[in-house]
């Protein structure tokens, strides 16, 4: 008499206890006897958030895994380890998908420098670097006025102001388009201040070169909040009396921010405009332009952040340190440079979307993450596979 077919079969349901007790082994969950039977049928019994891992048994000929309309998704990893030198084929209509779409990558060591790995993202890099640039840059800026009645005129400006001007010195610094502008809330000044000191140089004809030979400079960002004028020699690196010479000034009558706009502020006689026999008092009515040059100074070194996107989609990149919903194409690079900063930390995220030419959705694990085989066709498997595009 011949031994039945169903006895060499061995079916096991599948349930989430029988996955956590059994620490995700299908070969475990089988138990000892069954796991020697030729054909092994796998069945989830309910929906399973993990992984299931198959080791190889040579007594194995034909291993099935029915989702029965069932889901096994892993949200940490691949839902699959299949080890097994007898391809897995898979049937029924469940889904099988790793739901991995973000990486993290956080480093707390300050003076961290070299390059460091981002799990799950075919070896998507961050490597940080110190920058031994230190760069002084400087900026001028035209402005038209018309004097007052007693000759006077004044120029309000702000640190973006400056920074719409034309750059003549230190363009590849860091931050060099935004170096003037303050962003700070909480700041009663325009300026920034942070890394380095904005200068005010002087001004000139707009035909004329840089004043910095004149060696003056008004350090702006140090004049508090006030509606009050101050000495001009009070922030400068000038004693009182010293004069403005072979430079447009003829008087200058502070330096503050005004109350209506938070706007640096200096006040000055037309006196250039009145010719060979002007006086202190100067004439009114007149509309001149005058080009007005900035510094900002810099100390230290910079801290530059490179992430290589190494995957075959493109990832966004959050977390504010140093990067926030920043888009980098696949095999693209994303650089952040923080100035005159020996600070090497940082904490990334790295995210993907989306799914592939087929509608698979796109994770940062593979389908499966073990040497042996998943038939996905054999079986008619209709489910919702995850893609490893993203990552192969």
């Amino acid at each position: 008499m011949s031994i039945p077919l169903c006895s060499n079969v061995a079916i096991t349901k599948i349930t989430q206890s029988l996955v956590d007790s059994n620490s995700s082994i299908l070969n475990d969950m089988a138990g000892t006897a069954k796991s020697l039977l030729p054909v092994q049928y796998f069945q989830l019994d309910e929906n399973i958030t993990g992984n299931l891992t198959l080791n190889n048994n040579t007594a194995h000929k034909k291993i099935i895994l029915d989702t029965n309309g069932k889901t096994l998704l892993n949200p940490n990893g691949s839902p699959l380890t299949q080890n097994s030198s007898t391809a897995l084929e898979v049937k029924g209509s469940g889904n099988v998908q790793s739901t991995l779409k973000t990486s993290t990558l956080a480093q707390t060591d300050a003076t961290h420098t070299g390059t460091t790995n981002f799990a799950n993202s075919d070896s998507s890099t961050i490597v940080v670097s110190n920058v031994g640039t230190d760069l002084t840059v400087e900026k001028y800026k035209d402005f038209t006025r018309t004097s007052s009645s007693t000759g006077s005129a004044n120029i309000a400006y702000t640190g973006s102001d400056i920074d719409s001007g034309v750059t003549t010195i230190g363009g590849s610094t860091p931050n060099a388009s935004t170096i003037f502008s303050d962003t700070s809330v909480s700041s009663g000044n325009t300026f920034n201040t942070n890394g380095g000191t904005p200068v005010f140089i002087g001004d000139t004809s707009t035909s004329s070169s840089s004043p910095a030979s004149y060696n003056y400079q008004l350090y702006i960002a140090t004049v508090a909040n006030t509606t009050i004028g101050l000495r001009m020699d009070e922030y400068a690196n000038i004693g009182e009396g010293t004069g403005y010479n072979n430079m447009g000034f003829g008087g200058l009558g502070g330096n503050h921010n005004s109350s209506g706009g938070n706007k640096h502020q200096i006040g000055f006689y037309s006196m250039w405009t009145v010719g060979p026999t002007q006086d202190e008092g100067g004439i009114g009515g007149l509309t001149f332009t005058r080009r007005f040059w900035f510094r900002f100074i810099r100390s230290g070194n910079d801290r530059s952040f490179v992430f290589t996107n190494n995957l075959n989609i493109a990832c966004v990149l959050s977390g504010s340190d140093p990067f926030d919903g920043v888009t980098v194409n696949s095999g693209a690079t994303a650089t952040s440079t923080a100035s005159n900063s020996t600070d090497g930390t940082y904490n990334i995220t790295m995210t993907i979307s989306g799914n592939d030419g087929n509608s698979h959705p796109y994770a940062l694990a593979k389908l499966n993450n073990g040497t042996g085989t998943v038939d996905l066709t054999t079986q008619g498997y209709t489910g919702v596979r995850s893609s490893d595009g993203a990552i192969d």
